[in-house]
């Protein structure tokens, strides 16, 4: 026969239960801290990351990267394929995010082309 569990165990086994839940729960709350959600699911800007320009969570990639790559003729499949940890989804949720923005991007894509032609030329 089986060996018997007395109640005091279940309660201890549940307490413990109970406590390694807390600590993911604070894990995840520090985790999305500074994290921004916009009215787009697959879409959020992080204090810190980008200037807190709209990016792909858990990517780093911003939106107006991809619409960059998409505007010199990339496919989405072939964006994606570029960036292993993108999803096809993600990508066409970015291009989503553009048309729906396009003002706030487009000001992203100028400010990132001054800062091209501002940087220094390094010889060879």
């Amino acid at each position: 026969m089986g060996k018997s569990v007395t109640s005091e165990q279940i309660y201890q086994e549940l307490h413990g239960l109970k406590d390694e839940l807390q600590t993911l729960k604070q894990v995840l709350q520090e985790s999305q801290r500074g994290q921004l959600s916009t009215e787009h699911p697959h879409i959020i800007r992080m204090e810190g990351v980008r200037g807190g320009e709209p990016v792909v969570p858990g990517t780093g990639i911003s939106v107006h990267t991809i619409v960059e790559r998409f505007r010199l003729g990339e496919t989405p499949e072939q964006i994606a394929g570029t960036y292993p940890v993108l999803t096809l989804a993600q990508v066409y949720a970015a291009l989503s995010y553009y048309y729906d923005h396009p003002q706030e991007i487009e000001a992203y894509i100028a400010e990132n082309e001054d800062a091209l032609w501002k940087a220094p030329i390094l010889p060879h």
